[in-house]
Protein backbone atom coordinates (compact mmCIF):
# COMPACT_ATOMS: atom_id res chain seq x y z
CA UNK A 1 0.00 0.00 0.00
CA UNK A 2 1.44 3.35 -0.98
CA UNK A 3 1.02 6.35 1.31
CA UNK A 4 -0.11 9.43 -0.04
CA UNK A 5 1.15 12.54 1.78
CA UNK A 6 -0.83 15.24 1.84
CA UNK A 7 -0.40 18.69 2.91
CA UNK A 8 -3.10 21.12 4.64
CA UNK A 9 -3.17 24.66 4.48
CA UNK A 10 -5.21 27.16 6.00
CA UNK A 11 -4.97 30.78 4.28
CA UNK A 12 -5.81 33.58 6.42
CA UNK A 13 -6.91 36.72 3.87
CA UNK A 14 -5.92 39.42 5.60
CA UNK A 15 -8.72 41.06 7.02
CA UNK A 16 -11.12 39.44 4.85
CA UNK A 17 -13.60 37.53 6.89
CA UNK A 18 -13.27 34.68 5.73
CA UNK A 19 -10.52 31.48 5.46
CA UNK A 20 -9.77 29.23 2.35
CA UNK A 21 -9.07 25.42 3.16
CA UNK A 22 -6.91 23.80 0.57
CA UNK A 23 -4.82 20.51 -0.17
CA UNK A 24 -2.59 19.62 -2.24
CA UNK A 25 -1.10 15.80 -2.92
CA UNK A 26 2.45 15.29 -2.07
CA UNK A 27 4.97 12.15 -3.07
CA UNK A 28 3.53 9.07 -2.42
CA UNK A 29 5.26 7.15 0.38
CA UNK A 30 5.72 3.31 0.69
CA UNK A 31 3.80 2.31 4.17
CA UNK A 32 2.88 -1.19 3.14
CA UNK A 33 1.01 -3.90 6.41
CA UNK A 34 4.66 -4.67 7.71
CA UNK A 35 6.01 -0.97 7.18
CA UNK A 36 3.86 1.42 9.33
CA UNK A 37 5.25 5.25 9.45
CA UNK A 38 4.19 6.14 12.98
CA UNK A 39 3.86 9.41 13.93
CA UNK A 40 4.93 12.91 12.53
CA UNK A 41 7.73 14.59 14.64
CA UNK A 42 9.08 18.40 14.60
CA UNK A 43 11.46 19.51 12.88
CA UNK A 44 13.11 22.63 11.47
CA UNK A 45 12.24 25.58 9.47
CA UNK A 46 13.37 23.15 6.25
CA UNK A 47 12.33 19.50 7.63
CA UNK A 48 10.47 17.60 9.32
CA UNK A 49 10.80 13.67 11.03
CA UNK A 50 8.95 10.50 11.18
CA UNK A 51 9.17 7.49 13.07
CA UNK A 52 8.21 4.04 11.47
CA UNK A 53 8.12 0.90 12.66
CA UNK A 54 8.72 -2.14 10.10
CA UNK A 55 8.28 -5.74 10.99
CA UNK A 56 8.48 -8.85 9.39
CA UNK A 57 8.69 -12.02 10.62
CA UNK A 58 9.55 -12.51 13.99
CA UNK A 59 11.69 -8.78 14.12
CA UNK A 60 10.57 -5.38 14.60
CA UNK A 61 13.03 -2.70 12.97
CA UNK A 62 12.40 0.62 13.87
CA UNK A 63 13.50 3.91 11.70
CA UNK A 64 13.68 7.78 11.68
CA UNK A 65 13.40 9.45 8.66
CA UNK A 66 13.74 12.94 7.51
CA UNK A 67 11.45 14.73 5.08
CA UNK A 68 12.12 18.01 2.91
CA UNK A 69 9.24 20.71 4.29
CA UNK A 70 9.09 22.17 0.65
CA UNK A 71 8.85 19.05 -1.68
CA UNK A 72 8.01 16.33 1.20
CA UNK A 73 10.51 14.12 -0.27
CA UNK A 74 12.44 11.92 1.79
CA UNK A 75 15.63 12.40 2.66
CA UNK A 76 17.36 10.03 4.77
CA UNK A 77 16.12 7.06 6.72
CA UNK A 78 17.86 5.33 9.64
CA UNK A 79 17.32 2.19 11.31
CA UNK A 80 17.90 2.38 15.37
CA UNK A 81 19.05 -0.73 16.81
CA UNK A 82 17.91 -2.00 20.08
CA UNK A 83 20.10 -5.02 20.30
CA UNK A 84 18.41 -7.51 22.03
CA UNK A 85 14.66 -6.80 21.61
CA UNK A 86 13.08 -8.13 24.27
CA UNK A 87 15.28 -6.40 26.55
CA UNK A 88 14.45 -3.07 24.91
CA UNK A 89 11.50 -1.01 24.69
CA UNK A 90 11.55 2.35 22.91
CA UNK A 91 9.64 4.71 25.29
CA UNK A 92 9.16 8.18 23.26
CA UNK A 93 11.00 9.88 20.33
CA UNK A 94 11.37 13.51 20.26
CA UNK A 95 12.40 16.16 17.89
CA UNK A 96 14.56 19.06 20.13
CA UNK A 97 17.37 21.29 18.83
CA UNK A 98 18.12 19.48 15.68
CA UNK A 99 18.57 16.42 16.72
CA UNK A 100 15.72 13.62 17.06
CA UNK A 101 15.57 12.06 20.83
CA UNK A 102 15.33 8.05 20.96
CA UNK A 103 14.32 7.43 24.85
CA UNK A 104 14.16 3.68 25.29
CA UNK A 105 14.64 1.47 28.81
CA UNK A 106 16.35 -1.30 29.65
CA UNK A 107 15.54 -4.02 32.50
CA UNK A 108 18.34 -6.08 34.12
CA UNK A 109 16.08 -8.89 35.37
CA UNK A 110 19.37 -10.34 37.31
CA UNK A 111 19.86 -7.45 39.27
CA UNK A 112 16.04 -6.49 39.43
CA UNK A 113 17.21 -2.69 37.94
CA UNK A 114 15.36 -0.63 35.16
CA UNK A 115 17.22 2.12 33.33
CA UNK A 116 16.46 4.76 30.92
CA UNK A 117 18.68 6.07 27.88
CA UNK A 118 18.71 8.13 25.05
CA UNK A 119 20.15 8.30 22.03
CA UNK A 120 20.33 10.59 19.30
CA UNK A 121 19.90 11.13 15.32
CA UNK A 122 20.96 13.79 14.08
CA UNK A 123 19.91 16.27 11.22
CA UNK A 124 22.57 14.96 8.90
CA UNK A 125 21.32 11.37 10.05
CA UNK A 126 24.61 10.43 12.17
CA UNK A 127 23.20 7.92 14.32
CA UNK A 128 24.66 8.45 18.09
CA UNK A 129 26.45 4.58 18.98
CA UNK A 130 26.79 5.54 22.87
CA UNK A 131 23.30 5.06 24.77
CA UNK A 132 23.26 7.88 27.64
CA UNK A 133 21.97 7.17 30.72
CA UNK A 134 19.52 9.35 32.44
CA UNK A 135 18.82 7.76 35.45
CA UNK A 136 18.56 3.79 36.93
CA UNK A 137 16.07 2.25 39.56
CA UNK A 138 15.93 -0.60 41.60
CA UNK A 139 12.62 -2.40 41.50
CA UNK A 140 11.91 -6.45 41.23
CA UNK A 141 9.45 -6.36 38.64
CA UNK A 142 9.26 -4.46 35.01
CA UNK A 143 5.46 -3.12 36.16
CA UNK A 144 6.58 -1.34 39.21
CA UNK A 145 8.51 1.17 36.73
CA UNK A 146 6.87 3.75 34.85
CA UNK A 147 8.11 6.46 32.24
CA UNK A 148 7.12 10.29 30.73
CA UNK A 149 8.70 12.59 28.83
CA UNK A 150 7.76 15.97 27.98
CA UNK A 151 8.86 18.76 26.03
CA UNK A 152 8.72 22.07 27.06
CA UNK A 153 6.78 24.55 24.52
CA UNK A 154 10.08 25.89 22.53
CA UNK A 155 11.00 22.08 22.52
CA UNK A 156 14.48 22.86 24.21
CA UNK A 157 13.96 21.56 27.30
CA UNK A 158 12.21 17.95 28.43
CA UNK A 159 10.93 17.43 31.90
CA UNK A 160 11.10 13.33 32.65
CA UNK A 161 9.02 11.88 35.04
CA UNK A 162 10.22 8.05 36.25
CA UNK A 163 7.69 7.02 39.17
CA UNK A 164 9.17 3.65 40.57
CA UNK A 165 8.74 1.25 43.40
CA UNK A 166 10.97 -1.53 45.10
CA UNK A 167 9.06 -4.39 45.25
CA UNK A 168 5.24 -4.98 46.08
CA UNK A 169 5.25 -4.02 49.45
CA UNK A 170 7.23 -0.85 49.09
CA UNK A 171 5.07 2.90 48.14
CA UNK A 172 5.72 4.50 45.24
CA UNK A 173 8.25 8.01 44.60
CA UNK A 174 8.48 9.57 41.45
CA UNK A 175 11.85 11.25 40.79
CA UNK A 176 11.43 14.62 38.36
CA UNK A 177 14.24 15.27 36.04
CA UNK A 178 15.15 18.61 33.58
CA UNK A 179 17.29 17.71 30.86
CA UNK A 180 18.65 20.06 28.31
CA UNK A 181 18.18 19.04 24.58
CA UNK A 182 21.18 21.53 23.54
CA UNK A 183 23.52 20.16 26.18
CA UNK A 184 22.05 16.62 26.42
CA UNK A 185 22.77 16.25 30.39
CA UNK A 186 20.35 16.90 33.28
CA UNK A 187 20.22 20.39 35.02
CA UNK A 188 18.13 18.84 38.33
CA UNK A 189 16.62 15.87 39.71
CA UNK A 190 14.10 16.79 42.21
CA UNK A 191 12.23 13.34 43.78
CA UNK A 192 8.55 13.60 45.82
CA UNK A 193 7.08 11.17 47.73
CA UNK A 194 3.93 10.65 45.82
CA UNK A 195 2.71 7.89 42.81
CA UNK A 196 2.69 9.43 39.54
CA UNK A 197 2.21 6.38 37.44
CA UNK A 198 0.45 7.35 34.19
CA UNK A 199 0.25 3.51 33.08
CA UNK A 200 -2.87 2.59 35.15
CA UNK A 201 -3.44 0.28 37.74
CA UNK A 202 -1.30 -2.85 37.31
CA UNK A 203 -4.22 -4.75 39.84
CA UNK A 204 -6.02 -3.42 36.64
CA UNK A 205 -4.62 -5.24 33.53
CA UNK A 206 -3.84 -8.41 35.49
CA UNK A 207 -7.66 -8.59 36.80
CA UNK A 208 -8.61 -7.81 32.88
CA UNK A 209 -6.41 -10.84 31.81
CA UNK A 210 -6.56 -13.43 34.43
CA UNK A 211 -10.24 -12.80 35.57
CA UNK A 212 -12.08 -11.22 32.69
CA UNK A 213 -12.95 -8.14 34.91
CA UNK A 214 -13.28 -4.69 32.92
CA UNK A 215 -10.19 -2.68 33.81
CA UNK A 216 -12.27 0.80 33.34
CA UNK A 217 -14.15 0.03 35.94
CA UNK A 218 -11.07 0.40 38.57
CA UNK A 219 -10.88 3.40 40.13
CA UNK A 220 -7.88 5.57 38.30
CA UNK A 221 -7.77 8.58 40.40
CA UNK A 222 -4.18 9.98 40.98
CA UNK A 223 -1.71 11.81 38.35
CA UNK A 224 -3.77 13.31 35.80
CA UNK A 225 -1.13 15.35 33.69
CA UNK A 226 2.33 17.56 33.78
CA UNK A 227 3.76 21.09 32.38
CA UNK A 228 6.80 21.94 31.83
CA UNK A 229 7.28 25.86 30.84
CA UNK A 230 9.78 27.75 29.09
CA UNK A 231 11.23 29.22 32.79
CA UNK A 232 11.97 25.29 33.69
CA UNK A 233 9.07 24.91 36.15
CA UNK A 234 6.99 22.01 36.75
CA UNK A 235 3.15 21.77 37.14
CA UNK A 236 1.50 18.15 37.55
CA UNK A 237 -2.22 17.98 38.81
CA UNK A 238 -3.60 14.52 40.62
CA UNK A 239 -7.01 14.09 41.91
CA UNK A 240 -7.29 12.91 45.62
CA UNK A 241 -9.89 11.42 47.77
CA UNK A 242 -11.31 13.97 49.57
CA UNK A 243 -11.69 13.42 53.67
CA UNK A 244 -15.20 12.88 53.33
CA UNK A 245 -15.14 10.16 51.03
CA UNK A 246 -16.43 7.11 51.84
CA UNK A 247 -16.54 3.36 50.40
CA UNK A 248 -20.28 3.53 49.44
CA UNK A 249 -19.65 7.31 48.17
CA UNK A 250 -16.18 8.40 46.42
CA UNK A 251 -15.60 11.71 46.77
CA UNK A 252 -12.48 13.42 45.04
CA UNK A 253 -10.34 16.95 45.44
CA UNK A 254 -8.19 18.31 42.58
CA UNK A 255 -4.78 19.68 43.39
CA UNK A 256 -2.08 20.83 41.66
CA UNK A 257 1.82 20.73 42.17
CA UNK A 258 4.49 23.34 41.08
CA UNK A 259 7.92 22.31 41.67
CA UNK A 260 11.26 24.44 39.93
CA UNK A 261 15.03 24.44 40.72
CA UNK A 262 14.68 26.43 43.99
CA UNK A 263 12.05 24.41 45.51
CA UNK A 264 13.21 21.83 48.08
CA UNK A 265 9.33 20.24 47.88
CA UNK A 266 6.76 21.31 45.56
CA UNK A 267 3.99 23.79 46.28
CA UNK A 268 0.57 22.33 46.57
CA UNK A 269 -2.79 24.24 45.34
CA UNK A 270 -6.15 22.87 45.81
CA UNK A 271 -8.18 23.46 42.90
CA UNK A 272 -12.11 23.81 44.48
CA UNK A 273 -14.81 23.15 42.76
CA UNK A 274 -18.56 24.17 44.78
CA UNK A 275 -19.15 20.12 45.18
CA UNK A 276 -16.18 17.18 44.90
CA UNK A 277 -16.24 16.37 41.13
CA UNK A 278 -14.15 14.01 39.72
CA UNK A 279 -11.62 14.83 36.97
CA UNK A 280 -9.74 12.49 34.98
CA UNK A 281 -8.13 15.15 32.31
CA UNK A 282 -6.87 17.97 32.21
CA UNK A 283 -4.97 20.26 29.87
CA UNK A 284 -2.45 23.09 30.60
CA UNK A 285 -1.63 26.45 28.84
CA UNK A 286 0.81 29.61 30.19
CA UNK A 287 -0.51 32.76 28.83
CA UNK A 288 2.49 34.89 30.57
CA UNK A 289 5.16 33.90 33.08
CA UNK A 290 2.90 34.35 36.55
CA UNK A 291 0.09 32.94 35.18
CA UNK A 292 -1.19 29.03 34.31
CA UNK A 293 -4.26 27.97 32.97
CA UNK A 294 -5.35 24.49 33.40
CA UNK A 295 -8.88 23.39 31.97
CA UNK A 296 -10.55 20.22 31.51
CA UNK A 297 -13.61 18.40 31.63
CA UNK A 298 -15.96 17.12 34.72
CA UNK A 299 -18.83 14.67 35.35
CA UNK A 300 -20.95 13.86 38.40
CA UNK A 301 -23.51 10.86 38.57
CA UNK A 302 -25.97 11.16 41.12
CA UNK A 303 -27.33 7.98 41.95
CA UNK A 304 -31.32 8.19 42.60
CA UNK A 305 -33.90 6.00 42.43
CA UNK A 306 -35.49 6.08 39.10
CA UNK A 307 -33.37 7.86 37.23
CA UNK A 308 -29.96 8.74 38.34
CA UNK A 309 -29.20 12.81 37.34
CA UNK A 310 -25.76 13.00 35.30
CA UNK A 311 -23.96 16.99 35.13
CA UNK A 312 -21.13 17.34 33.01
CA UNK A 313 -19.50 20.55 32.26
CA UNK A 314 -16.00 22.16 31.30
CA UNK A 315 -14.04 24.53 34.17
CA UNK A 316 -11.14 26.69 33.53
CA UNK A 317 -8.71 27.79 36.84
CA UNK A 318 -6.58 30.62 36.29
CA UNK A 319 -3.44 30.60 38.61
CA UNK A 320 -0.98 33.18 39.57
CA UNK A 321 2.16 31.57 39.92
CA UNK A 322 4.07 34.00 41.69
CA UNK A 323 1.55 33.56 45.01
CA UNK A 324 0.31 30.26 44.08
CA UNK A 325 -3.10 31.30 44.28
CA UNK A 326 -6.20 31.00 41.89
CA UNK A 327 -6.72 34.25 40.28
CA UNK A 328 -10.12 33.00 38.97
CA UNK A 329 -12.14 29.79 38.19
CA UNK A 330 -15.49 29.11 35.86
CA UNK A 331 -17.64 26.43 35.24
CA UNK A 332 -20.16 25.83 32.60
CA UNK A 333 -22.25 22.54 32.31
CA UNK A 334 -23.78 21.32 29.55
CA UNK A 335 -27.71 22.05 28.40
CA UNK A 336 -30.43 20.26 27.38
CA UNK A 337 -29.67 21.06 23.68
CA UNK A 338 -25.82 20.28 23.66
CA UNK A 339 -26.60 16.82 25.91
CA UNK A 340 -29.34 16.02 23.06
CA UNK A 341 -26.72 17.27 20.28
CA UNK A 342 -24.37 14.93 21.77
CA UNK A 343 -26.91 12.25 21.75
CA UNK A 344 -25.99 12.00 25.74
CA UNK A 345 -29.71 10.98 27.18
CA UNK A 346 -30.19 9.68 30.51
CA UNK A 347 -29.42 6.34 29.53
CA UNK A 348 -26.07 6.61 27.77
CA UNK A 349 -24.84 9.58 29.70
CA UNK A 350 -23.66 7.11 32.04
CA UNK A 351 -21.53 5.93 29.66
CA UNK A 352 -19.60 8.78 28.11
CA UNK A 353 -16.16 10.22 28.94
CA UNK A 354 -14.51 13.62 27.71
CA UNK A 355 -11.39 14.42 27.22
CA UNK A 356 -9.99 18.02 26.31
CA UNK A 357 -7.14 18.28 23.68
CA UNK A 358 -6.64 22.03 22.90
CA UNK A 359 -6.53 24.99 25.05
CA UNK A 360 -6.35 27.37 22.14
CA UNK A 361 -5.57 31.47 22.73
CA UNK A 362 -7.43 33.69 19.77
CA UNK A 363 -7.62 37.23 20.80
CA UNK A 364 -8.75 38.25 24.08
CA UNK A 365 -10.94 34.93 23.99
CA UNK A 366 -9.71 31.51 25.12
CA UNK A 367 -11.42 28.50 23.15
CA UNK A 368 -11.29 24.42 24.72
CA UNK A 369 -11.37 21.87 22.20
CA UNK A 370 -12.29 18.12 23.21
CA UNK A 371 -14.52 15.17 22.32
CA UNK A 372 -16.60 12.83 23.90
CA UNK A 373 -16.24 8.94 23.89
CA UNK A 374 -17.25 5.78 25.68
CA UNK A 375 -14.70 2.99 26.47
CA UNK A 376 -15.77 -0.43 26.61
CA UNK A 377 -13.79 -3.67 27.29
CA UNK A 378 -14.40 -6.41 25.67
CA UNK A 379 -13.04 -9.84 27.20
CA UNK A 380 -12.34 -12.75 23.99
CA UNK A 381 -14.22 -15.84 25.38
CA UNK A 382 -12.05 -17.96 23.36
CA UNK A 383 -8.83 -17.74 25.26
CA UNK A 384 -8.21 -18.62 28.40
CA UNK A 385 -7.39 -16.44 31.41
CA UNK A 386 -4.06 -17.39 31.57
CA UNK A 387 -3.50 -17.75 27.96
CA UNK A 388 -1.25 -14.51 28.19
CA UNK A 389 1.53 -15.49 30.50
CA UNK A 390 3.94 -15.08 27.45
CA UNK A 391 3.59 -11.85 28.26
CA UNK A 392 4.81 -11.95 31.89
CA UNK A 393 7.92 -9.54 32.42
CA UNK A 394 7.73 -7.02 29.21
CA UNK A 395 4.55 -5.44 30.67
CA UNK A 396 4.19 -4.96 26.78
CA UNK A 397 0.67 -5.62 26.58
CA UNK A 398 -0.52 -4.34 30.23
CA UNK A 399 2.03 -6.97 32.04
CA UNK A 400 0.28 -10.02 31.81
CA UNK A 401 -1.03 -11.08 28.02
CA UNK A 402 -4.10 -8.73 28.08
CA UNK A 403 -3.62 -7.97 24.20
CA UNK A 404 -4.53 -11.63 23.76
CA UNK A 405 -7.90 -12.10 25.54
CA UNK A 406 -9.32 -8.77 25.33
CA UNK A 407 -10.01 -5.12 23.43
CA UNK A 408 -10.99 -1.96 23.87
CA UNK A 409 -14.06 -1.17 21.67
CA UNK A 410 -14.70 3.07 21.76
CA UNK A 411 -17.28 4.89 19.96
CA UNK A 412 -16.14 8.50 19.44
CA UNK A 413 -19.16 11.24 19.73
CA UNK A 414 -18.09 14.92 18.33
CA UNK A 415 -16.10 17.62 18.93
CA UNK A 416 -17.05 20.01 21.89
CA UNK A 417 -15.95 23.23 21.60
CA UNK A 418 -16.32 26.07 24.43
CA UNK A 419 -15.27 29.78 24.30
CA UNK A 420 -13.70 31.54 27.16
CA UNK A 421 -14.37 35.58 26.86
CA UNK A 422 -12.13 38.16 28.01
CA UNK A 423 -14.65 37.89 31.31
CA UNK A 424 -13.06 34.78 32.23
CA UNK A 425 -16.88 33.45 31.59
CA UNK A 426 -17.64 30.47 29.07
CA UNK A 427 -19.65 32.27 26.78
CA UNK A 428 -20.67 29.24 24.69
CA UNK A 429 -20.20 25.37 24.29
CA UNK A 430 -20.97 23.89 20.79
CA UNK A 431 -20.51 20.98 19.33
CA UNK A 432 -19.70 19.39 15.61
CA UNK A 433 -20.76 16.52 14.76
CA UNK A 434 -18.45 13.40 14.95
CA UNK A 435 -18.82 9.58 14.74
CA UNK A 436 -16.40 7.12 14.99
CA UNK A 437 -16.19 3.37 16.32
CA UNK A 438 -12.45 2.03 16.99
CA UNK A 439 -11.17 -1.18 18.19
CA UNK A 440 -7.64 -1.46 20.88
CA UNK A 441 -6.24 -4.67 21.33
CA UNK A 442 -3.62 -4.25 24.64
CA UNK A 443 -3.31 -1.44 26.48
CA UNK A 444 -6.43 1.37 26.32
CA UNK A 445 -5.40 4.40 24.48
CA UNK A 446 -7.94 7.35 23.58
CA UNK A 447 -7.49 8.70 19.84
CA UNK A 448 -7.71 12.32 19.19
CA UNK A 449 -10.07 11.73 16.41
CA UNK A 450 -9.49 15.07 14.51
CA UNK A 451 -7.24 17.88 13.85
CA UNK A 452 -8.05 21.58 15.34
CA UNK A 453 -6.89 24.96 13.66
CA UNK A 454 -7.78 28.46 14.58
CA UNK A 455 -7.47 31.40 12.57
CA UNK A 456 -8.56 34.75 13.79
CA UNK A 457 -12.27 34.53 12.27
CA UNK A 458 -13.06 30.42 12.45
CA UNK A 459 -11.78 27.10 14.14
CA UNK A 460 -11.29 24.48 11.42
CA UNK A 461 -12.21 20.56 12.91
CA UNK A 462 -10.95 17.96 9.95
CA UNK A 463 -12.04 14.59 10.29
CA UNK A 464 -13.04 11.15 8.73
CA UNK A 465 -17.05 11.44 8.36
CA UNK A 466 -19.53 9.07 6.45
CA UNK A 467 -20.61 9.92 3.04
CA UNK A 468 -24.34 9.79 3.87
CA UNK A 469 -23.82 12.76 6.54
CA UNK A 470 -22.96 15.32 4.18
CA UNK A 471 -26.41 14.97 3.04
CA UNK A 472 -28.16 15.12 6.23
CA UNK A 473 -26.27 18.18 7.35
CA UNK A 474 -28.09 19.60 4.80
CA UNK A 475 -31.09 19.62 6.35
CA UNK A 476 -31.76 22.38 9.08
CA UNK A 477 -33.74 20.18 11.11
CA UNK A 478 -31.90 16.93 11.09
CA UNK A 479 -31.64 14.68 14.04
CA UNK A 480 -28.07 13.37 15.90
CA UNK A 481 -29.01 9.75 15.91
CA UNK A 482 -29.53 9.86 12.44
CA UNK A 483 -26.16 10.54 11.91
CA UNK A 484 -23.93 7.36 10.62
CA UNK A 485 -20.29 6.15 12.41
CA UNK A 486 -17.56 5.66 10.79
CA UNK A 487 -16.23 1.95 11.83
CA UNK A 488 -13.92 1.56 8.61
CA UNK A 489 -11.42 4.53 7.16
CA UNK A 490 -12.12 3.35 3.51
CA UNK A 491 -15.22 4.81 1.60
CA UNK A 492 -15.68 7.93 4.40
CA UNK A 493 -14.66 11.34 3.68
CA UNK A 494 -11.67 13.51 5.01
CA UNK A 495 -13.59 16.72 5.75
CA UNK A 496 -13.12 20.00 7.26
CA UNK A 497 -16.51 21.71 9.59
CA UNK A 498 -15.61 25.68 9.96
CA UNK A 499 -16.96 26.81 12.50
CA UNK A 500 -17.30 30.47 13.77
CA UNK A 501 -15.16 32.22 17.03
CA UNK A 502 -17.84 34.66 17.07
CA UNK A 503 -21.27 32.49 18.05
CA UNK A 504 -19.47 28.38 17.46
CA UNK A 505 -22.13 27.56 14.39
CA UNK A 506 -20.67 25.50 11.93
CA UNK A 507 -20.77 27.98 8.87
CA UNK A 508 -19.48 25.42 6.14
CA UNK A 509 -18.54 21.75 5.77
CA UNK A 510 -16.26 20.62 2.48
CA UNK A 511 -14.95 17.65 1.47
CA UNK A 512 -11.33 17.30 1.40
CA UNK A 513 -10.71 14.10 -0.12
CA UNK A 514 -12.49 10.69 -0.83
CA UNK A 515 -11.13 8.08 1.29
CA UNK A 516 -10.59 5.40 -1.61
CA UNK A 517 -7.11 4.48 -2.66
CA UNK A 518 -5.43 6.46 0.14
CA UNK A 519 -7.07 7.80 3.86
CA UNK A 520 -6.62 9.88 6.66
CA UNK A 521 -6.50 8.17 10.10
CA UNK A 522 -5.57 9.56 13.29
CA UNK A 523 -1.65 8.33 14.80
CA UNK A 524 -2.20 6.72 18.72
CA UNK A 525 -0.69 9.47 20.89
CA UNK A 526 1.98 8.91 23.98
CA UNK A 527 0.87 5.35 23.68
CA UNK A 528 3.70 2.60 25.58
CA UNK A 529 3.11 0.32 22.36
CA UNK A 530 4.02 2.76 19.52
CA UNK A 531 1.64 0.79 17.10
CA UNK A 532 -0.40 2.49 14.82
CA UNK A 533 -4.22 1.00 14.57
CA UNK A 534 -3.86 -1.35 12.42
CA UNK A 535 -5.58 0.24 8.93
CA UNK A 536 -3.36 3.13 9.05
CA UNK A 537 -2.32 4.32 5.64
CA UNK A 538 -2.27 8.00 6.10
CA UNK A 539 -2.17 11.31 8.42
Amino acid sequence: MKLKTLTTCLLSLGSMAFAQVQMTDGPALENDKNNKMNRMLGGDDNSYYCYRIRSKGKGTSFFVEKYDKKTLKPLFSKEINLGEENLTKIEDVEYSEGNVFIFRRQYDKKADKMTLFFQTVSSAGVVSEQLKEILTVSSDHYEFVDFDIYPNPTHTKFAIKASHKANKADTYKTDLILMDAASQKKVWTKTVDQNLNASGSWGAGFAASFFGIDPTKFDSYGYIGLFLDKNDNIYYCVTELAKSSTEKEKKYKLKVYSLNAADQKPKQLDLGFDDDYYVKDIEFSKTSDNELVIGGFLKDVVERKGRDLVKVGIFSFKVNTTTNAVAAKTVKFFDDKLLTDLESNPRRSRYFKYKLDYIIPVGDAVYYVGEQYSEQYVQNTSNSGFGGMGGIGMGGMGGFGMGNNGYYQYEYMDVIVAKLNAKGEFEWIKNSPLRQNDKVNGNAHVFKQYIAVATSKNLYILNDDHPKNIERYEKADFEPKDLKNVSGIHGSNFVCNTMSLLDGKITKRTVLMKNDDYCFAPIQERNPQFMPPSDTEIF
